[in-house]
């Protein structure tokens, strides 16, 4: 007995000794989230089996959201179709089919989905919460959009729109709406108006579409929204218009007073003179259509020649917005002033940075070589040669077009300045490389020294196309020596000066096949404006009468300066081609190509 005590003992102090060296029993393994999760789900589904249907199918829509969670999108879906739902009440019952209908979404399988929702077209809305309701047709339409059944879409959204309550989540639905509108085509769209089922939304949206469709021009497309707000002023889309839309029924500029600065005198003054007709045109145009005009009030730029004077002026006019100045020179003055806060629209561009509320208009020769360029490699041409006059304009073409055209990946293998008309054939020659092959002929055979080498004139081969500015006499004489240098095939692509405005078929002969960019005024048929100011001007088919295009363009745009700049894409199709802005507040116009046919100007679409 006393051994048997010593050896409790001994057992008792080995324990304390070995409890005070700090050695523990072994821990348990830690057990990850995920794999508590697993558990959690094994467990509900056992209990599952052994339970009431009732609690069986909680216990299994429980175990479906887990495996949902850790992305088992196919046992959860298994999970949820051994669940009957025929004995469950109502609430229970939508639980388990959103969560079907969800899993369907989930495994992109839409038609699946919307048959566990159809389970609620014969329930009686007052069992349905708001909030199930909005659940619903959020599924609804998520499972049209995988099926690509945009109508179907449409009508859900139009659905739910109705429901929400606050203007944040209306928003989001009435752009996706919108963005769906967009998706339909032409005939779709004719047959759904036709529609006598329409609710009084889904005609109001359909409708909506239809009037912005008929045209992709800004200042139609704010006519026609302010038609459509007329008719419906009830409609959702009235109080909340999509984002696309939220700038298109503002006019930016609601000026009541305009100041139109220009050059009264000096070396300007005549441009200037046609550009204020124009604008004047296009105000009396808008007074005799009953429209709000505002007081025009004109400042000679020559006298009122700085920012701080011209600043001073406007406040004690209380001018809302400037159209001018002219010059180069003042248009770079005022991008770098800080004393107007006064919105400008410039008849000129500035090589600088622009600043807020400056606009820069004018008919500038890059908005040219840029079309051409991009034209030149849409049609494949890949090595250019330019031909242009030796001026400072022409300077500018070419390396205006030289840059744009080597952006876009092409190369200019060639550029020369023409100058007299008594050197064309020498700078054609030279331009084409026909001159070096004479002379490498009359070296060959001075080193030869014989009469027998067999030579023929050709002219460099690495030219896709010929970019060619010239005016109109300078080009008749040019075209025919390019010819006889063997540019014949060459396609060629002129700027705007190619062609005088009025067309002369017998002088014009040898500019068939030549494509060229030209404005609106110049190509299509005279609008009401151009045949006003013609009835008292000669000048109006000359280079000189697009400053009446100019004039009459500058009025038209004004009201619409903010929207071009925000809405992507948003043009007004003017007398100097269809116009836009970018994000730095210049204007750019694009011009209408044409082709010499039979010596007279055809559009080419």
């Amino acid at each position: 007995m006393k051994f048997q005590w010593r050896l409790s003992l001994s057992a008792i102090l080995l324990s304390t000794i070995i409890s005070g060296c700090g050695v523990q029993s072994p821990s348990k393994p830690v057990i990850s989230s995920a794999e508590q999760n697993q558990i959690k789900v094994t467990t509900l589904l056992t209990k599952a089996e052994k339970s009431k249907p009732i609690k069986s199918a909680t216990l299994r829509a429980e175990a479906a959201q887990i495996l949902l969670s850790l992305g088992e999108k196919d046992r959860a879906y298994k999970v949820l179709n051994d669940i009957d739902i025929s004995l469950l009440s109502p609430s229970i019952r939508f639980d388990i089919a959103k969560l079907k209908a969800e899993a369907a979404i989930e495994q992109q399988n839409p038609d699946q989905a919307l048959q566990h929702l159809s389970t609620f077209e014969t329930v009686n809305k007052t069992d349905l919460l708001a909030s199930q309701e909005i659940e619903i047709l959020q599924l609804q339409a998520q499972a049209f959009n995988q099926q690509n059944e945009i109508h179907s879409e449409i009508k859900a959204l139009i659905k739910l729109s109705l429901l929400l309550d606050t203007n944040e989540a209306k928003q989001q639905v009435h752009d996706g709406i919108w963005d769906r509108l967009i998706q339909l085509d032409s005939t779709t769209l004719s047959t759904l108006l036709r529609n006598g089922n329409n609710s009084y939304y889904e005609q109001g949206w359909l409708e909506l579409i239809s009037e912005l469709s008929s045209s992709t021009q800004l200042d139609t497309q704010y006519q026609a929204i302010n038609n459509w707000s007329a008719l419906w002023e009830a409609h959702p889309a009235r109080t909340l218009p999509p984002t696309a839309l939220s700038n298109l029924s503002t006019v930016t500029f609601n000026a009541d007073k305009i100041a139109i600065l220009l050059p009264l005198e000096g070396k300007l003054a005549k441009a200037a003179a046609a550009i204020k007709e124009g604008i004047l045109m296009a105000h009396f145009r808008e007074q005799q259509l009953s429209k709000p005009s505002p007081e025009l009030l004109f400042l000679n730029s020559e006298k009122i020649n700085t920012p701080i004077q011209l600043a001073s002026i406007l406040e004690e006019q209380q001018v809302g917005l400037v159209i001018g100045p002219l010059s180069k020179e003042y248009v770079t003055t005022l991008t770098s002033d800080t004393h107007i806060k006064t919105p400008i629209l410039t008849l000129n561009y500035s090589e600088e940075s622009a600043k807020e509320g400056l606009y820069q208009f004018g008919l500038s020769t890059n908005d040219e070589a840029r079309q051409i360029a991009i034209r030149a490699w849409n049609d494949g041409v890949r090595k250019a040669a330019v031909l242009t006059p030796n001026s400072k304009w022409g300077n500018k073409v070419e390396s205006a077009f030289s840059e744009y055209f080597t952006q876009l990946g092409g190369q200019v293998v060639s550029r020369h300045a023409f100058g007299e008309v008594s050197e064309y054939s020498d700078d054609i020659a030279s331009f084409l490389g026909t001159k070096e092959s004479t002379d490498r002929y009359k070296a060959l055979r001075q080193v030869v020294n014989t009469r027998r080498i067999e030579f023929e004139e050709h002219r460099r081969q690495d030219i896709d196309a010929i970019i060619l500015t010239a005016l109109p006499n300078d080009a008749r004489q040019l075209t025919p020596i390019l010819a006889f240098n063997f540019a014949g095939d060459l396609p060629i692509y002129a700027t705007s000066h190619i062609y005088s405005g009025t067309s002369d078929a017998i002088q014009d002969q040898d500019l068939n096949k030549i494509k060229f960019i030209g404005t609106p005024w110049s190509l299509k048929p005279a609008s009401q404006s151009k045949v006003l100011i013609s009835q008292q001007r000669t000048d109006t088919n000359t280079r000189f009468g697009r400053l009446y295009a100019l004039g009459l363009d500058a009025y038209r745009i004004y009201p619409y300066l903010q929207q071009l700049s925000s809405l992507p894409g948003a043009e007004i199709a003017g007398e100097t081609g269809k116009i836009s802005i970018d994000n730095n507040g210049i204007i750019k116009r694009e011009l209408i190509w044409a082709e010499f046919k039979e010596g007279s100007p055809s559009i080419v679409e």
